[in-house]
């Protein structure tokens, strides 16, 4: 894992994004951070030359040795299709995006991070704006009761865990655990789980909670764990009303980064 992408607009969103991103690269020999400003618009002249007067600025704050390699894009149009387009242009490994959670009061929050996780078949790992510790020490992957059938994902949830050899948690959050662990998925998956993961992983454990959300947030809580990841596609059939109505609410509502799996 080499190339990092941040969607970028300066504020204190893609800011602290950034700050992550540079700790989160320290571990990735030869790294480099991309930052994307996307305008749904061509930028007139001076308005550009003003960005990369500011990109430029920003740089040179970063610039330490061993630090990772910033550079700067622009990119045009549809917010989610610009970000397709640079992670194939720029090779890019992981999309990195900061998120303001979801607002008080509000009937259906929808952040441009939480959009751009349902609407794009990426990896993204997500930073929410009050995070500003930097630690990596323990994972919890929460897993659906269904079998994986992609299990490729895990292949990156392996890289992150192996460079900062953090423990591996799985958790499955279940309205009816009573048969929890027993069934022929949960012995497919503990097979794939030991076999992608490796020595990282720790163990799985189940909970039963009307509320899967909370359940999980339970979890993070007692474990102070440090980073949560989900499949949204194994998500599929425990969420309701569907899978994207779970994975919004664990972007919107999550105190810790999330890395989706996709």
């Amino acid at each position: 894992m080499k190339n990092l992408l941040i969607p970028f607009d300066f504020s204190d969103v893609s800011m602290n994004a950034l700050d992550y991103a540079i700790k989160f690269a320290a571990r990735c020999e030869k790294a480099s951070i991309s930052l994307l400003y996307i305008s749904k618009t061509k930028l007139e002249k001076d308005k550009e030359n003003e960005l990369k007067n500011k990109f430029e600025a920003l740089m040179q704050t970063h610039e330490k040795p061993n630090a990772p390699v910033i550079n700067y894009n622009f990119g045009v149009g549809n917010f989610s299709d610009a970000i397709i387009d640079a992670h194939s242009s720029l090779d890019i490994d992981l999309v990195l995006m900061g998120t303001s959670g979801a607002e008080k009061e509000a009937e259906s929050p929808v952040t441009r991070t939480s959009k751009l996780v349902l609407e794009v078949d990426l990896p993204v790992l997500v930073i929410p704006v009050n995070y500003k510790l930097f630690r990596l020490e323990k994972i919890l992957l929460a897993l659906g009761e269904d079998v994986m059938h992609d299990t490729s994902t895990l292949n990156l949830l392996l890289d992150v865990s192996s460079r900062f050899k953090a423990e591996v948690d799985v958790l499955t959050v279940s309205r009816n655990p009573e048969n929890a662990g027993y069934s022929e998925a949960d012995e497919a998956n503990e097979r794939t789980l030991q076999y992608y993961l490796e020595m990282f992983y720790s163990h799985h454990s189940f909970a039963e909670n009307e509320d899967i959300l909370q359940g999980i947030d339970d979890y993070i809580k007692k474990h102070e764990v440090d980073l949560l990841s989900i499949m949204p596609k194994t998500h599929a059939k425990i969420s309701t009303p569907s899978k994207g109505k779970l994975t919004m609410e664990v972007i919107l509502k999550s105190e810790i980064p999330v890395l989706v799996l996709d």
